[in-house]
């Protein structure tokens, strides 16, 4: 069969695999505390060190942010997500920042 159309018509391929960072224990852990809620200005962290990430098979911090991100906006909230590299490991970051969601609301 054959159909002209738009691209938003043509039907994509849902993931069938689970996430690599979905199946460590600090995700476990960062997930139960997102589900129980943060406070103003709380933070929830990740580190992950070399050898973590070569045990998690995970080679970039930033494929974490954003399933970080889409788990967030699946629930409907908005807490912030910070990524960064330091001496330590790969930090990734999940923020309560009051502060950047009046800003948001303003802008």
């Amino acid at each position: 069969m054959y159909i002209k159309g738009k691209m938003n018509d043509v039907p994509k391929r849902k993931r069938t695999g689970i996430s690599r960072f979905e199946r460590t224990p600090e995700w476990q852990l960062m997930k139960a505390d997102i589900d129980k809620g943060l406070k103003p200005m709380e933070a929830l962290q990740v580190i992950l060190t070399e050898e973590e990430k070569a045990k998690y098979k995970i080679k970039n911090r930033r494929s974490i942010a954003r399933f970080i991100k889409k788990y967030l906006e699946a629930k409907g909230l908005s807490y912030n997500v910070r990524n960064f590299h330091r001496d330590e490991g790969e930090f990734i970051v999940v923020e309560n920042d009051v502060r950047a969601a009046r800003k948001r609301k303003t802008a």
